[in-house]
């Protein structure tokens, strides 16, 4: 193997992984270094191990020191070559005789150092002997039996590495089974926040049983549902998880300032806050610090109905902060939350639309008759008079703000239980529960003195009534009625003026 730049990085890797430098004496080293002195009439032996800039000692017989400057190494050059390096007189090499550990102490003359070679291939450094007397000779078998030595040295690396990477493993897998134990509860709390956006739920419980769900999975004292109003207003529903989030949740308030606090802008917004010390905010709540709020957290869940929902955790265990599995399942549950509650947003906005007459507001001919269920009362079929001469004179945008302007009067001066629909181009019906007491007359003839404010004074409207015999019988006679009334009135010239 060529000894590059590359290679001795790889080297120096392959050195650090048996993570041996700067450790203390163990005997089984030792012991080689010992048998190696005796074995070949040493006074001293090393296990040297060449690193960047030393060479340190993990076995020293002979020597007071543990590692000399890499340039001095006689072990530095050993482990270029590929065979046991033998110097019979340091004085008469040309690459020692100025070394300082010849010149002085330990004044070696005789050095025999076979490679220390891992079983892929990088020579870690060497096992030595030296003597401070020159030798003639260093035979064959002397180098064979010190290479036997130096493969015991790698064996005994090689054991330590094994023994530590099991120790590794074993922690490793006791980590795995905490993991797999807090993976299974978070895995179990998104399957169930998954199944309940499947439900046919009211988005408000669906949110507020997933986060019973998470708030156990994760471990957490105190859980809220925050709903934030058009207007900023917000109410909390409130979960102690544990005892101590009762003393917490007595000093939460049931509803929020409008347009004030975290709650507000977290519902705002997309993103979420985790704060790990809630004592540091500024104008944090005394009450609740004494309560022992650690970490809190608020993730928007998204809107539904024109409220922004919120979801909040808390722990209250000193020193508690957030890690970043809780943060992991805060946000796997909000995305599930924010995607189910946005369909449902957007299927009530089509059924709303799908129900709703766009220029007047009101529900549509759809919604008259789906909520022909309605209570038994009163029925009233109203025509607007005048609208063609309106479109004629003044033009269809003229026309449409009228009935938009008749409409909005229906619907603002709907009286208690009842409801309006405009169900065709200038047909409008009004359903009220009760007998006809003159409600259904002042109802229209509002709507007319509105038109009549608005800038139409020849507009008016005709209407028949009828009896609305709700639940679910036959609607479609009251609606004859009703109709062959209005006609009635149309043919006697009386309109509502």
């Amino acid at each position: 193997m060529s000894h590059g730049a590359e290679t001795e990085q790889q080297r120096l890797a392959a050195l650090a992984r048996y993570a041996v430098l700067d450790t203390l004496p163990e005997r089984a080293f030792d012991r080689v270094t010992h048998l190696a002195a005796r074995l070949f009439g040493a006074p001293i032996a090393l296990i040297s191990l060449v690193d960047q800039d030393r060479q340190w000692f993990k076995a020293c017989l002979g020597l007071d020191t543990r590692q000399t400057d890499r340039s001095l190494s006689f072990c530095a050059h050993a482990i270029l070559g590929d065979g046991v390096m033998v110097i019979p007189d340091a004085r008469q090499d040309p690459r020692f005789a100025g070394n300082a550990l010849v010149t002085g102490e330990p004044f070696i003359r005789f050095y025999a150092g076979a490679p220390l070679v891992t079983p892929d291939g990088f020579k870690l450094g060497s096992l030595c002997v030296i003597d401070p007397q020159p030798r003639a000779a260093f035979s064959a078998e002397d180098q064979a039996a010190l290479t036997d030595l130096a493969g015991m040295v790698v064996s005994e690396l090689e054991l330590r590495f094994t023994k530590r990477e099991l120790e590794t493993e074993a922690q490793g897998r006791a980590q795995m089974v905490s993991f797999l134990r807090e993976t299974q509860a978070v895995n179990e709390a998104l399957l169930g926040v998954s199944t309940l956006t499947q439900l046919d739920l009211p988005p408000q419980d669906t949110a507020a049983f997933a986060i019973e769900l998470v708030a156990q999975a994760a471990q957490v004292d105190w859980a809220a549902l925050a709903a934030v109003e058009a207007g900023g207003s917000s109410a909390l529903n409130m979960w102690n998880v544990t005892p101590a989030g009762q003393a917490f949740s007595d000093l939460m308030p049931r509803a929020l300032p409008p347009g004030e606090g975290i709650v507000w802008s977290v519902a705002q917004g997309v993103e979420a806050r985790y704060e790990q010390q809630y004592a540091a905010l500024p104008g944090a709540s005394e009450a609740v610090v004494q309560a022992g709020a650690q970490a809190i957290a608020w993730l928007p869940l998204g809107t539904y109905g024109g409220q922004a929902f919120v979801m909040i955790f808390a722990v209250l265990r000193p020193e508690a902060r957030w890690s970043a599995r809780q943060r992991e399942l805060f946000e796997a549950a909000a995305n599930v939350m924010r995607q189910a509650m946005s369909m449902r947003e957007i299927t009530r906005q089509a059924e709303a639309s799908a129900r709703t007459d766009l220029l007047t507001g009101l529900g549509n001919r759809r919604a008259f008759l789906e909520d022909a269920e309605l209570p038994a009362g009163q029925l009233a079929v109203v025509d607007v008079d005048g609208l063609k001469v309106v479109n004629d004179t003044q033009g269809h945008a003229a026309g449409d703000e009228l009935l938009r302007v008749f409409g909005q009067a229906l619907r603002d001066g709907c009286p208690p239980g009842g409801a309006a629909y405009r169900i065709g181009g200038d047909e409008f019906a009004l359903l009220r529960p009760g007998t006809d007491d003159g409600t259904l007359g002042t109802w229209v003839a509002g709507a007319v003195a509105a038109v009549h404010r608005a800038g139409f004074p020849d507009a008016g409207a005709s209407f028949g009534v009828s009896q609305w015999p709700g639940g679910s019988e036959d609607h479609a006679a009251a609606l004859q009625q009703a109709d062959h009334r209005l006609y009635e009135q149309k043919r006697s010239r009386t309109p509502s003026r």
